[in-house]
């Protein structure tokens, strides 16, 4: 063969290679959904199936599974909490913990430690949330204060149930506990008038609110105004730019600081 042959042969493959990874890099991390949830960046949709099976469509803390069941439930990879709704706009998502979600015994797992299901690097439990307390080993004692209601339901010993004020990650409520022990878990109502103790079973099913700081992910709205993408670096932990032409910036097309 002919080296202008040859050379024109080359060229032809890079070209097809380039279209190739371009058209891959834009297409793999479009926004997908699992049941009703639309899931894009800083969430991706991760496991077999989906076409943004790639860490590069967002921040590996929020790798999004969607069942295959049937039930399209989506739930943050390595936890037991499931993505009910995401809002973009305020950097939040409503999630419910399947532990106390799952069957009429949910309940009876709701002094579950909920400060080991998720991940406080990445997200934080909003203060939006009410604190919905359990009571239980109680040595033969009820606590008899206004506001506790039985929460015994089908479970083996008894639990009561209280709702308190605002949910604080660090700091538990300040109520009577009388001989029992106690452990608390947020609730989100949507509807005012289901914001009794007395609707603990309702509360924990409709989940709470967890939130997720917007720079801890990057200006992605600033990157697809400027017409990219917005994907996620690894190698610096941070929000990278896909462009038109396939480069990668930093913030936004119109920025310099390309990644090599």
């Amino acid at each position: 063969m002919r080296p202008a042959s040859l050379l024109l042969l080359l060229l032809a493959s890079l070209l097809i290679h380039f279209h190739h990874h371009h058209h891959r890099a834009h297409a793999d991390c479009e926004p997908a959904t699992c049941g009703n949830l639309t899931v894009r960046y800083p969430f991706w949709l991760g496991g077999g199936g989906s076409n943004q099976s790639s860490s590069l469509c967002g921040h590996p803390a929020f790798e999004v599974l969607c069942s295959d069941d049937g039930s399209s439930a989506a739930s943050l990879k390595g936890s037991t909490l499931q993505v009910r709704s995401i809002n973009y706009t305020n950097s939040s998502f409503i999630a419910s913990d399947t532990r106390t979600t799952a069957g009429n015994g949910g309940v009876c797992r709701a002094h579950l430690n909920m400060s080991a299901t998720v991940s406080p690097s990445a997200f934080t439990i909003s203060r939006r949330n009410r604190a919905l307390c359990f009571f239980y080993n109680c040595n033969g004692t009820k606590p008899s204060q206004r506001g506790y209601v039985n929460a015994t339901s089908n479970c083996s010993t008894p639990i009561f149930a209280y709702l308190a004020g605002s949910y604080n990650w660090d700091s538990p409520p300040a109520i009577a506990t009388g001989q029992c022990s106690f452990t608390y878990t947020p609730v989100f109502g949507s509807e005012p008038e289901a914001m009794t103790a007395a609707n603990y079973s309702r509360l924990l099913n409709d989940g709470f609110v967890m939130e997720w700081a917007a720079t801890s992910v990057g200006d992605c709205s600033g990157c697809t105004a400027s017409g990219g993408q917005c994907r996620y670096n690894s190698a610096t932990a941070a929000l990278a730019c896909l462009c038109p032409d396939g480069n990668l910036q930093r913030s936004t097309c119109a920025a310099n600081g390309e990644f090599q």
